[in-house]
């Protein structure tokens, strides 16, 4: 009786990661893979599509920045703990007492500040020809390349980044665990409390984070 209690236990499914954190996710996704095409395509017709996704990045950070302190309850910093022991005692299997993995936490935490360092340089950069960022009439010319030359690099770490978030996917699907299908359905085998879809948060929060990109622009 106590083992068949256990499997029950262990089968159910809480659900984690609300709905506009699972929006998020997916246009973030989704802008960054975009971003990383238009600006490494070599063709210069979609270098303004590239710049246009970059100001769409920086309401996706702007909004992920609010909703780290008052969004869904784990989709807040404050349960993105990690350490060097940590993700070593999760690679030896020991239980986690977050829906967030010490490794998890750590990529997810590197995707956001490594887009942000992309795009904090794309917006002072410039091809000494066609296109510039908003900024870069703001900075002097040794500014502007040196952030330039930042914003032509970081996205090796990105694309690293990107790799390690897949193979270990693909390595959780191979195991056949569910943890791929998280961000899709929101739910998690884990032993904690639900958390709340706060709406209404998320609908003030991206209408705040497109205000502020568009009043930057404007001022810019």
């Amino acid at each position: 009786m106590d083992d068949r209690q256990s499997n029950v236990s262990s089968n159910r499914t809480t659900l984690v990661w609300d709905l506009p954190l699972r929006i998020w996710h997916w246009a973030f996704a989704l802008t960054i893979s975009a971003s990383l095409y238009t600006g490494l395509s070599g063709d210069i017709a979609l270098i303004d599509w590239h710049q246009q996704l970059g100001y769409c990045m920086l309401g996706l950070l702007l909004f992920r920045l609010g909703w780290a302190f008052w969004g869904g309850r784990y989709g807040r910093y404050a349960h993105y703990r990690f350490s060097p022991q940590g993700i070593w005692r999760h690679f030896l299997g020991a239980p986690r007492a977050t829906p967030q993995t010490a490794p998890g936490a750590a990529i997810a935490l590197a995707f956001v500040v490594l887009v942000a360092a992309q795009v904090g340089t794309g917006l002072f950069a410039t091809d000494d020809i066609f296109t510039e960022g908003p900024l870069t009439g703001h900075v002097s010319r040794e500014t502007a390349q040196a952030m330039t030359w930042l914003h032509h690099r970081i996205f090796w770490l990105l694309l690293v980044a990107v790799a390690v978030h897949l193979t270990a996917h693909i390595v959780y699907a191979a195991r056949g665990d569910a943890t791929p299908l998280a961000m899709i359905t929101g739910r998690k085998a884990v032993n904690l409390p639900p958390t709340t879809q706060r709406v209404g948060y998320a609908l003030v929060t991206a209408g705040a984070a497109a205000a502020v990109v568009w009043v930057f622009l404007w001022l810019a």
